[in-house]
């Protein structure tokens, strides 16, 4: 007998309801689900696992994968873990916010912005987060093209200036 009857159960219904709209799903181990899903019908897919009990949201991780960015939501019944792949193009990189849907995600959507320069739809005003006020705009330190020693210069010859 399978010891992850409950995860498989998930998949299934995941793919019975939203078909195409889940792209790939796998189940790594026990308790670890993952599913790419079309960032489109992102929100009705999170919408139904919160009504599943997947109700908390314990993170998000943005990735590049050259051609195409991306986030992972980590989204948890204390004690499954599914992991939803989202991506988006490179050149007009943009996500919906999924606010309305997980509230505590305004900190991790800001990272997506921030860091991956992933436009987040419906995400509201405020601060830069986590990069410090100044951070030159337009450079998004953990994408692959950015390289650590031209960062690194470039703040040196920031500071410099504002000295």
């Amino acid at each position: 007998m399978s010891d992850i009857i409950k995860e498989e159960e998930l998949v299934k219904e995941l793919k019975e309801k939203f078909g195409a709209v889940i792209e790939n799903a796998s189940i790594t181990r026990k308790t670890r689900v993952w599913i790419d899903v079309n960032s489109d019908k992102a929100l009705e897919v999170m919408r139904f696992l919160k009504t599943k009990g997947y109700y908390h949201l314990s993170t998000i991780t943005g990735f590049d994968e050259g051609e195409k960015l991306g986030a992972i939501y980590h989204i948890t019944d204390h004690k499954t873990l599914v992991n939803i792949k989202l991506r988006t193009s490179k050149t007009n990189p943009v996500l919906k916010s999924v606010l309305e849907v997980y509230p505590v995600a305004t900190s991790y959507e800001r990272e997506l912005e921030d860091l991956f320069g992933i436009k987040i739809e419906g995400l509201p005003e405020g601060r830069n987060y986590p990069l410090p006020e100044g951070f030159p705009k337009g450079v998004h330190p953990l994408r692959k093209e950015v390289k650590l020693e031209e960062l690194n210069k470039m703040l040196d010859e920031k500071c410099a200036k504002e000295e």
